[in-house]
Parts: structure tokens; C-alpha cells; sequence
């Protein structure tokens, strides 16, 4: 198929993507009321990076759980848009009983 023009995704596809995989990981909550987990940055090089801003449920393997979240989070970024996600960081901000 011949090249017809280029696309953009925006920040705000990449953070829809990322929260919409944390929405299906459990023990993982949201701390933004909007049920957001992610802001999503481009870089100088055009590489994408990722921060999740979550509550884990208390008594979990925190180091075990974050893993998960970054290898789904990659995952659905890299098959939904085609894009390498160069870091996913990820900010605990508290825990839910």
C-alpha cells in the first residue's frame, strides 16, 4: 500500500492506552479522580516515556506488581501504536486496604 501522509498520536492516546492496561491489572488504583493513571512525554528524540501516578492495594509484592504494570503497559502501547516506550516510571502514592 503506497504512503498517502503521515499521523500523530497524541500524549493523550498514549495516557488513554497506559491507564486502560492498568484498569486491568489487579491490586492498582488510580489516585487522580478522573481514573487517569498515566502522563505520557515525547521527548527532543521522540522518545516516549511514561509516568503512572497509582495506589497499590496494601500487603501486595510491590517490586513483583510494578513489573507487571510496565510490561502490560509496554505491551499495549507497542501493539496499539506500533511505538517503543523508552521508560514507564511509576510513582506509588499511597496503598488501599
Amino acid at each position: 500500500m503506497k504512503n498517502s501522509g503521515t499521523y500523530e498520536i497524541t500524549n493523550k492516546a498514549y495516557e488513554d492506552i497506559a491507564s486502560i492496561a492498568c484498569q486491568g491489572i489487579k491490586n492498582v488504583y488510580p489516585v487522580k479522580k478522573d481514573k487517569s493513571y498515566a502522563e505520557a512525554k515525547i521527548d527532543k528524540n521522540s522518545d516516549l516515556s511514561i509516568v503512572l501516578s497509582v495506589k497499590v492495594k496494601q500487603g501486595v509484592d510491590i517490586v513483583e506488581l510494578c513489573n507487571r504494570v510496565q510490561e502490560e503497559v509496554a505491551e499495549n502501547i507497542l501493539l496499539m501504536t506500533g511505538t517503543e516506550c523508552k521508560k514507564i516510571n511509576i510513582d506509588i502514592q499511597g496503598f488501599v486496604k
